[in-house]
This record gives structure tokens, C-alpha cells and sequence, in this order.
């Protein structure tokens, strides 16, 4: 770990990868290309920046995919670390050959749990236009703007909103300003189900499957065929702990979210399902962007 002032009042975690293959400035040393990449965590983003910059032990992942293709190039976790001042950098290094449309995601991590904190992604073109520096600004997965807990006492479904971090309880409501419903009931035990609450005479194919397990694995937008009008037809199975879908956005025109399951909720036990998540407009893949909840300050306060 080495430490140095980087912004007076704001935190940053800089990470600079050198990617094995020779430097020159800017320029290209033959096949090879020396890349250095920040990382730099939102100063808005409080609940991160404690668990961050605090005691607690953190890690990152990344990842580095090739486009289209979601072809997998690099992989590997950095840490556990522990950044104990405002300011700091971890080093590491990573081998990938120069080339064109790759997509580098990160992830930072609770270091004794592995649940993440926040997620980000860029996207590099090392052919036409090498670059000896890259940041990547990750959002929470943390705080309220980017989690939804749903009420454990709603008996008529819910339909939630993206574009204002809505939860509307007992409600059937469907339009496009609408995104996904689910049909949990307090009192039931059917497993929960994410829908789609776009379409009103019948509903839209905006939910597909990606995976289970670590979001910066999924980092993807995938095909038109992946999607189907609820999660059972997407995945093929119930849903799960630790599933993540993609879903098509209706209240924010031309953005996806990219979701994940952290609770399957009881319905016996009144307590509702929750989840994780980014939303992103125009980019296949989750880079930064901030709702026009959390830009107003407003998000739910519901949970």
C-alpha cells in the first residue's frame, strides 16, 4: 500500500495497473502497452467512503472483457487492504494484449463479507487510441439510491420506478413510466418473481438473465432474445440469492439496470425481498451514472 495526497477533500483510491507490455508515453512500444488506471469513489457516496477509508478491510476485483462477446481476458482480486487516511493507492499489475473494444469492470468489496460496496466500468480502446491513463468512477451498491427493500407487509404485489426510486405497495399499476412489479405477498410463500410492468395490455419482454455471482462478472447488456416478460422465463428456475438481471428501463428511455437478488424475502414471516443495483443509459455495460433520484436528493426513505 502507498499513500499519497491525491485531491484535498476528496477520496480516492488510485489504482494503477501496469499492464506488462512496455511504455512510452502515450505511444505504443511495439505489440505492447503500459496502462495506469484511478480509480475514484464518488465523495458523495458516504456509506462506501467509511467502509472504504475506515478500519475495515476492503478488496477489489476486476475484470477485463472483450466486446461484442463478453470474452473474458483478465480476472484477479486485489487486496485485502486497508486505507486508514483519506487519501491513498494500491498498486497491481495485469497482463492483457493490446486491442480494441474491451471493457475493463471493477468492483470493491467488503474484505470480510466479499459483499460489494461499489462497481464501475470503462471502456478502452488500446489500438486507435492507447491511453497511459484510465479512470473509472464507481457508484455505491451500497446506499439507499441503489437499493431497494420491499415493504414485508404489502398484500397486492409492487411495481417500482427507477427513474424516481419509487416503491408503489399494493398496486397492479403498468405504463411506461413503470419498470418491474413483483409478485410477492405478504403472507405467501411462493418464491418472488420479477415482471415486467411496462406494457398494458400485455406485458414487454425488459427481463433477462445473466448469472449468479459477483456483478463485475455480468457486466454486460445481452442479446434481444435473452429477454422475456418476467425472471422464471428468463432464468428457466426460480430466482435466487446472488442472480443478476438486466432489465430494459421504461421511466428512463434507452437505459438498462443491472440488478441483483441479496434477499429472497418470506412472506410468512412478512419480510420482503431486496436488492442491488446500477442503472446506466446508452453504454452495454454499467459505467457511472446517477439517477435523477439521487441528483435531486430524493431518493426513497422507505427503507
Amino acid at each position: 500500500m502507498r499513500f499519497q495526497k491525491l485531491v484535498p477533500f476528496a477520496y480516492l483510491l488510485g489504482i494503477f495497473l501496469c499492464f506488462f507490455m512496455g511504455c512510452q508515453a502515450d505511444k505504443p512500444l511495439g505489440p505492447n502497452k503500459s496502462v495506469a488506471l484511478s480509480v475514484a469513489i464518488p465523495s458523495g457516496n458516504s456509506e462506501v467512503k467509511a467502509a472504504l477509508l475506515g478500519s475495515t478491510q476492503n478488496e477489489l476485483i476486476y475484470r477485463v472483457d472483450g466486446l461484442p462477446g463478453h470474452n473474458l481476458i483478465a480476472e484477479s482480486i486485489v487486496g485485502p487492504f486497508s486505507t486508514a487516511a483519506n487519501y491513498g493507492s494500491e498498486d497491481f499489475t495485469v497482463d492483457i494484449p493490446a486491442a480494441d473494444n474491451l471493457v475493463l469492470s471493477v468492483q470493491l468489496n467488503d474484505a470480510s463479507t466479499h459483499q460489494p460496496l461499489a462497481v464501475g466500468a470503462v471502456g478502452m480502446n488500446l489500438l486507435s487510441l492507447p491511453v497511459s491513463n484510465i479512470v473509472v468512477e464507481m457508484g455505491s451498491v451500497a446506499r439507499t439510491c441503489y437499493t431497494l427493500n420491499v415493504s414485508g407487509g404489502s398484500f397486492g404485489g409492487e411495481v417500482y420506478t427507477f427513474s424516481t426510486d419509487t416503491l408503489y405497495t399494493n398496486s397492479p399499476l403498468t405504463g411506461p413510466t413503470y419498470d418491474f412489479n413483483l409478485n410477492y405477498s405478504a403472507g405467501s410463500s411462493n418464491p418472488v418473481t420479477i415482471a415486467d410492468s411496462q406494457g398494458v395490455l400485455a406485458p414487454l419482454r425488459t427481463v433477462a438473465y445473466l448469472g449468479n455471482g459477483n456483478l463485475v462478472d455480468y457486466d454486460y447488456l445481452p442479446s434481444a432474445s435473452a429477454f422475456q416478460i418476467n425472471s422464471d422465463l428468463a432464468k428457466g428456475s426460480p430466482v435466487s440469492i446472488g442472480d443478476i438481471f438486466c432489465l430494459s428501463l421504461g421511466s428512463i428511455p434507452g437505459a438498462h439496470a443491472w440488478i441483483q437478488v441479496t434477499n429472497l424475502g418470506n412472506g410468512i414471516n412478512y419480510v420482503g425481498p431486496q436488492f442491488r443495483y446500477r442503472v446506466t443509459s446508452l453504454l452495454p455495460y454499467y459505467g457511472y451514472e446517477q439517477t435523477g433520484a439521487d441528483i435531486a436528493n430524493a431518493c426513497s426513505t422507505m427503507w
